[in-house]
């Protein structure tokens, strides 16, 4: 059996698409901070970035939403990855709560 199990993971992200995406993003700074410190992680980052949302220890913070003029634009200059990029914007975040041990973990619905 997957532990943490997908329903306990669900009550934290109500969203499965969101929830992909935030335990994606959380591995890929753990394994960044893993090269960097040249420490071995004694699990797979994938594993701790699960274990993380299901514990309340990170929190999803919206970026500003893509206007559509924008989107028109970068579509009309042949540009689909900027526009990709926008969708997914570089300000929406992933913030491991250890960092900020003084602030309540809020997971908002989408």
């Amino acid at each position: 059996m997957l532990k943490p199990s997908m329903q306990d993971l669900m009550k934290r992200v109500n969203n499965r698409y969101l929830l992909v995406n935030l335990a994606a993003q959380r591995a890929r700074d753990l394994s960044a901070e893993e090269e960097n410190s040249g420490v071995k992680l004694e699990e797979k980052p994938i594993k701790i970035a699960l274990d993380e949302i299901c514990d309340d220890k990170i929190e999803y913070r919206p970026g500003p939403k893509p206007q559509a003029e924008d989107l028109l634009a970068a579509a009309s200059a042949q540009d689909i990855s900027a526009a990709d990029d926008m969708l997914m914007s570089a300000e929406d975040e992933v913030v491991s709560l250890d960092d900020e041990a003084d602030e309540a973990p809020v997971l908002e619905d989408l």
